[in-house]
Parts: structure tokens; C-alpha cells; sequence
């Protein structure tokens, strides 16, 4: 009789079943090209954005070219347009603005940031959060926002979003403008109406006029926050859904993924992705 012969795998055959090892990998252990590093990314995108802030504080760049800057004001900001589910709540960019010296007039007199001599200005063009990563807006907007879909309660039923969940953000007052409408607004949260354009020009007058509304972060000259009260940006994963209305509704149904950042007093931020410490009723590390 003849040696029966033992035949390998064909290089196709091969090729086929570490196919199939990747694909049950991409399922089981959710692996999504493009996601851009989730949550994590998402913080460390804005916290990077914040701290450029503050360096930009700190060597008190101007609108102008110029080695003398007036009133300067520092912002981080982060879209707020219902009628795009694209950006809504996604995209974020650096704010500029400082007085330009008018003929004739104390420049260090002119505090008004809608003052048509205070030039704004965006250094570098917006960027977007990882795709399904949103900023939560604080509670305190009394203005018409997207609908933010609550997670679920621990113990079952529907969520309710407050500050008691501790899954909002928080943006205070600024502490230094009286102003109270667009196109800055100082109360809380505060916002203004901006187009990012990298040629100082004033709010009071186009393209500022037409452009979207921006939350806003705002850092003083000397690298401190200059808001009354602790700030915390709170991120979340959710789902862009536009409604019938064509605005945009976000839904966000795990109460794990979420994360937050802290812009402390002396302009400074910490990280946090610890449900617990979200919550005010356990923890005081971002609220209290």
C-alpha cells in the first residue's frame, strides 16, 4: 500500500482564515476604524486647546501686530448650531480678541468686546471631537438647545439630565463683563457669535454678525480662569439624530461614557472618565 501523503494549507486557505480571525476580532472586540481614540482623545484634544489658551494668555498675543496688547481676551470655544448635525456640539476652535488703539482714545479704556476696536481673531482653524463624542451644555442655558437624551438610571427607568446626575457641564459667568446678549454674551453659560477668520475684526460687524454661536471658555492675561466658579467640560459618546423639526437631538444611553475636564482657578485642567466622581453626591472633585 501505498504512504498516504499529508497535504498543508494552500496560501489561500490561509489567507481565508486569518480573514476570518479579523473579522470575529472587529466584532468581539468592537474595533471601528476611524473612531479617532473615543473619549480619551476627545479630552486630551480639548485640554490641549485649553493649555494653548492659557500659553497664548500668557505671552499676551494680541490681535494685532503689535508688542503692546490692550485688554486681551483668551477663549476656547465650542459650536453650538442646532440645524448642523455635523459640528453641533463637536467643533472647537481658539478665540483671539484685543483692542486695536484708535486715534485719540485711551485704548485701556475700551472694555466693551463688542467694541468696534476690539479685533477678534482665530489663530488656527476648528477642529472636530472624535466622531461620536459630543460637549454636554450646561443646564444653565435657558436658550432653545439640542435634545440630550439622559442614560438610563442604575436601577432602571429614564434618566433625568442635572446637575444632581453630575453629567453636565459647567460654565460660570465671566467675572469682569457686564455684557448680557450676542454677540458676546459674559452670563451663564457664556457665548457669542463668531466666525472663525484669522483677520481681526470686530464682533459688531460682519462676517461675526452672521456666524454661528460658540460656548465659551475664557482664560485672563495672566493664565487664570477667569470665569466665577469652576468650569468642567463634560464630554459624553451619543449619537447625532436629526428630528422633524431639523434640529438635532443627541442620544446618550451609557452612563460609563462619559468623561470630564476640570479648568481649575489658576488655569490649569485634570482629566476624570470615573462615573463616581461625576456624581455630586459622592464625590466633590469637580463640583463642589
Amino acid at each position: 500500500m501505498g504512504r498516504a501523503v499529508r497535504r498543508g494549507f494552500t496560501l489561500i486557505e490561509l489567507l481565508m482564515v486569518i480573514t476570518i480571525i479579523l473579522l470575529l476580532a472587529g466584532v468581539f472586540l468592537s474595533i471601528r476604524p476611524g473612531t479617532g481614540g473615543g473619549l480619551p482623545a476627545a479630552q486630551k484634544m480639548l485640554g490641549s486647546s485649553v493649555q494653548s489658551v492659557r500659553a497664548m494668555a500668557l505671552m499676551n498675543r494680541g490681535s494685532f501686530a503689535s508688542n503692546v496688547t490692550y485688554n486681551g481676551r483668551y477663549r476656547l470655544l465650542i459650536l453650538k448650531d442646532e440645524t448642523d448635525p455635523v459640528n453641533h456640539l463637536r467643533q472647537f476652535c481658539i478665540a483671539i480678541g484685543s483692542v486695536i488703539p484708535p486715534t485719540g482714545v485711551d485704548p485701556a479704556t475700551i472694555t466693551d468686546t463688542a467694541n468696534t476696536n476690539f479685533k477678534w481673531y482665530a489663530p488656527d482653524a476648528p477642529s472636530i471631537l472624535p466622531p461620536n463624542v459630543f460637549f454636554i451644555p450646561p443646564l444653565t442655558d435657558s436658550s432653545p438647545v439640542a435634545t440630550i437624551t439622559a442614560p438610563p438610571l442604575p436601577g432602571g427607568g429614564a434618566g433625568i439630565w442635572s446637575t444632581a446626575l453630575g453629567h453636565r457641564s459647567v460654565l460660570p459667568a465671566i467675572s469682569d463683563n457686564a455684557r448680557t446678549s450676542l454677540p458676546d454674551a459674559a452670563n451663564s453659560p457664556p457665548m457669542m457669535r463668531f466666525e472663525p477668520i484669522n483677520q481681526p475684526t470686530s464682533l459688531a460687524v460682519a462676517p461675526h454678525t452672521a456666524g454661528k454661536t460658540w460656548y465659551y471658555v475664557e482664560l485672563q492675561p495672566n493664565g487664570a480662569s477667569n470665569h466665577l466658579g469652576k468650569v468642567v467640560l463634560m464630554l459624553a459618546v451619543g449619537t447625532a439624530r436629526v428630528q422633524a423639526s431639523g434640529k438635532v437631538a443627541v442620544d446618550c444611553d451609557n452612563i460609563n461614557q462619559f468623561a470630564a475636564i476640570s479648568v481649575r482657578p489658576n488655569g490649569s485642567v485634570s482629566y476624570t472618565s470615573d462615573p463616581d466622581e461625576l456624581d455630586t453626591t459622592t464625590s466633590t472633585t469637580l463640583y463642589k
